[in-house]
């Protein structure tokens, strides 16, 4: 059972319409409050069975256009074609689309999957996934060759120190730090103030030589969004700067030795 969000706002011709509410959700819980004024409209807070919102067939979110046949059953629009527009249950022949589940589940908004990590936004029932698979406090996977491990924004740090610690070496912003990659290292951790943590990952690439790529794995107590940073090697020289897009993802700058 999950809490779902529906809001209730007048159109022009003084019909209901039900469209998407705009909240944030600390925590991963909905509010207590039953019912709430909101500007044009009222919202209330219900609690559904997510099944009924999935499509009997595929079991994937419904999502407009949702059809029906003449019985009520209703399945996805991607199924009803598989079925050539007989239904499932009845075999009665599709004949219209339910305009009322389409404007419920337009309305039905849920909290994040990781709202317990501190996303705070609500999300529509229908496109959940989607934004699981973007959210920024998501887990990635390690980008240490071989390892499995998957983790958040501010996890990075402990799982470094024990699985990754060799080699590395501690960064204070603003200094310059030596390193020295041996022919068989193919990573390097950096390890900064207030668990900051950036990574350099060594790759040979067939034809043209080897690839220095930087992450920063976590940058959990930083405001800033840009990263000035330079990379020598005897006579190569590289400069750059690293974009801060979300918290706790990699992402890569590549450079080429």
């Amino acid at each position: 059972m999950e809490g779902m969000k529906w809001r209730r706002t007048p159109n022009e011709g003084g019909e209901p319409s039900y469209a998407p509410s705009e909240r944030e959700i600390a925590g991963g819980e909905t509010s207590d409050t039953p019912q709430n004024e909101t500007e044009g409209g009222k919202e209330i807070q219900v609690t559904i069975d997510p099944d009924l919102l999935d499509c009997s067939i595929c079991f994937q979110p419904l999502c407009s256009p949702v059809n029906q046949c003449e019985h009520g059953h209703v399945a996805c629009h991607s199924c009803w074609s598989k079925l050539q527009q007989k239904c499932h249950v009845c075999r009665a022949p599709v004949v219209s689309r339910s305009i009322a589940l389409e404007k419920i589940l337009e309305s039905v908004h849920i909290p994040c999957t990781y709202a317990h990590l501190g996303c705070r936004k609500s999300v529509s029932y229908s496109q959940r996934q989607v934004h699981t698979d973007m959210c920024e406090f998501g887990l990635s996977l390690c980008p240490i060759p071989g390892c499995a491990h998957k983790a958040s924004s501010g996890e990075w740090w402990e799982h470094f120190l024990e699985d990754h610690l060799d080699p590395s070496s501690y960064y204070s912003y603003g200094q310059s730090i030596g390193i020295l990659l041996n022919e068989e290292d193919l990573y390097y951790a950096l390890f900064g103030p207030g668990d900051d943590l950036f990574l350099l990952v060594k790759e040979s690439i067939p034809n043209v030589g080897i690839a220095l790529s930087l992450y920063y794995i976590d940058l959990p107590h930083r405001d800033q969004n840009v990263f000035p940073y330079e990379l020598k090697e005897l006579k190569y020289q590289t400069t750059g700067t690293t974009p801060k897009k979300r918290r706790g993802k990699l992402y890569q700058i590549p450079d080429f030795l």
